[in-house]
Parts: C-alpha cells; sequence; structure tokens
C-alpha cells in the first residue's frame, strides 16, 4: 500500500517519514513498513532519483513507454507545462520528475510490494501533489484545473493511495520554511519576492488539495508540533489502519 504525505514546504516531511522507522521499532504492535532507508535506495536504484539522474534524451526515451500505457496522463502533462509557459526549461523538468514518481511508484508497487509483501506501507514523503504543485507555483495565475484533475484522477485511481494531509497555519508555515539551511526553491536565503509570494504558492497548494478525487481516503492531521510529535501522529494513523 501507498501513503501519500502531503504538506506546505518547512513541515519536515522527510524528518517525519525518517522518524517513522525509529518509532516502528519502538512500537508494541507490528507495523509492515518500507523503512526510510531502504526507500531511499529504491528511489536511487529504480525510481524518480534514478530516472532524473539520467542525460536528458535518456530521460525522454524511458517515458516513450507511458506514451501508450498512460496516453490521457501524458497528453494532459504536456498541455499542463504549454499552459503555465515560462520557465519552459525549468518547468518541463519538473513534468518529467512527475512522470518519474508515476514510475517509481508503479515500481514500488510491482517490484516491491505485490511481489513480496501485500501488506507493506510505502511511504511517499515528497508525493504526486507535492510533484504537481512544484510543476505550477511559477506561474502567476493557476491554469488547466480540468486537466489537472484529469491527470490527478487516473494517478489515484491507479495507486489508490491512502493520503495524510499535514494541516498548519500559514504563517507558521512560512516561519518554518524561510527558517531553515536546507536546499531548495525556500529556505533563510530565499529573495525578497519568493518571500513575497509564497503566501500564493501555498494558496495554489490548498487549490490542489481540493482537486483531489472525492473518494481517496484521506486522514487529516494537525502538524503544528514538532516533525516528531507529528510523526507520532501519523504513525498512529498508519497503525490504526494495519490493525
Amino acid at each position: 500500500m501507498i501513503v501519500e504525505i502531503a504538506g506546505p514546504p518547512g513541515l519536515g516531511k522527510t524528518t517525519i517519514a525518517a522518524d517513522l522507522d525509529k518509532i516502528s521499532r519502538g512500537a508494541d504492535e507490528d507495523v509492515p513498513l518500507l523503512s526510510f532507508v531502504e526507500y531511499q535506495a529504491l528511489d536511487r536504484e529504480i525510481g524518480e532519483a534514478a530516472i532524473m539522474k539520467k542525460r536528458r534524451i535518456a530521460r525522454w526515451c524511458t517515458f516513450v513507454p507511458m506514451c501508450w500505457r498512460w496516453p490521457r496522463l501524458m497528453v494532459s502533462v504536456v498541455i499542463l507545462t504549454l499552459l503555465h509557459g515560462r520557465p519552459f526549461l525549468r518547468r518541463a523538468r519538473k513534468a518529467q520528475r512527475l512522470l518519474a514518481h508515476v514510475l517509481f511508484t508503479e515500481r514500488l508497487l510491482t517490484e516491491r510490494t505485490e511481489a513480496s509483501d501485500p501488506d507493506l506501507i510505502c511511504i511517499h514523503h515528497d508525493g504526486f501533489t507535492q510533484c504537481l504543485w512544484s510543476m505550477v507555483i511559477d506561474s502567476n495565475k493557476l491554469r488547466g484545473r480540468g486537466l489537472i484533475r484529469s491527470i490527478m484522477r487516473d494517478y489515484y485511481a491507479r495507486f489508490r493511495p491512502r493520503m495524510i494531509l499535514l494541516e498548519v497555519d500559514d504563517a507558521l508555515a512560512a516561519s518554518r520554511v524561510f527558517g531553515r539551511t536546507s536546499k531548495g526553491r525556500f529556505n533563510r536565503d530565499s529573495s525578497p519576492k519568493q518571500r513575497a509570494e509564497f503566501n500564493r504558492w501555498l494558496g495554489y497548494h490548498r487549490e490542489l488539495l481540493g482537486l483531489l478525487p472525492a473518494n481517496l481516503e484521506r486522514t487529516r492531521i494537525e502538524a503544528n508540533a514538532k516533525p516528531a510529535e507529528v510523526a507520532a501522529r501519523v504513525f498512529a494513523a498508519l497503525r490504526g489502519h494495519a490493525v
């Protein structure tokens, strides 16, 4: 089973996913959780990280089979990329990352869980909705909502992940994301322009969550606490599902 953790940047989603290992090892009840270390290794071997490290032509060749296996998804992603315009190269790379995530999820299910342990829980700490969000945030307007619904419907109907939605106050989210020193678009060194646009980008994130399929199983978790406390809440939700 795939579990996708979704929430704005700065919440420590990666830290939360890593903390789940520690909690799992100390728990009385056995929760069949793919370890964070193994997840990272699989990502480097067959996943999004492995695909995105390929050269540009090799990367596109990886996605060619998706044209007949996922034709509607492929067409929708291309059109959405064009709709949101410049910067085209950066947006195209984000679109590739989205497609790489689809392939990784498929491989996780077929090569790791369905093949060996159908009950195994795989945690996407940077999931499909996050990849889709990173594709559109550079735009001055969120376009193609119908296309976004179609893209989400195709992905989530196929893999049916359980969604863990982390909810945090906007002010706290901004404080955390612009206080961190990690690499990426949002950190302590972000430009004044990026800081000024952060609330708009958070608005895009909320809109995308509002476009998720209505029948998708989801759990909302208050995430204003420290990552370790949020991880405990996430684990409790996973344990309830596993039991």
